[in-house]
């Protein structure tokens, strides 16, 4: 006579639960971790200037947020990297402001892109805007220029996707 074999207790959903604990440990400890960084400032594009003089800010190299401003939507070509970041968000033209949040380790890095001419060139908006969007990682739009969409795109870390 062959004896049964007890059953196990541990089940498909015991081994996804300690899994997902010990994936939510890694992101807290990576976040608790981290070095609380100041958040610096890149600004380019067209206008650039009045825009980085308006928000009292100095250029850095290895900026936290990255303001583009952009005259003309194909403009974006000669900025391959943030095409590239930006992907189909910036092509469907749905926005005139867009904002992508790259989420990583201790560098999380945003880079928000203005179309000027949906601003009716009126760059008191795009600094107020540009200063909201430094000021945090959660931005409100303000009241000003209420046509004017605002656009989040969140890319998650290592290779996991976007939301937007």
């Amino acid at each position: 006579m062959i004896r049964k074999t007890p059953q196990s207790a541990w089940t498909a959903r015991h081994y996804f639960t300690i899994a997902a604990g010990f994936v939510a440990v890694v992101f807290a400890l990576g976040g608790a971790l981290s070095p609380p960084r100041t958040p610096t400032i890149a600004v380019i594009g067209d206008r650039a200037d009045e825009v980085r003089e308006a928000l009292g800010a100095e250029q850095a190299d290895d900026a936290t947020v990255t303001i583009v401003l952009l005259n003309r939507r194909d403009s974006l070509r000669h900025l391959p990297d943030i095409a590239e970041l930006c992907w189909d968000a910036c092509h469907s033209r749905a926005a005139a402001q867009i904002s992508l949040t790259q989420m990583r380790f201790g560098a999380t890095r945003k880079v928000v892109i203005f179309y000027l001419p949906d601003f009716a060139e009126d760059l008191t908006c795009v600094t107020i805007r540009a200063g909201r969007e430094l000021a945090g990682l959660r931005a409100h739009a303000p009241s000003c220029q209420i046509k004017a969409a605002r656009q989040p795109v969140w890319i998650l870390p290592m290779g996991l996707g976007r939301i937007s």
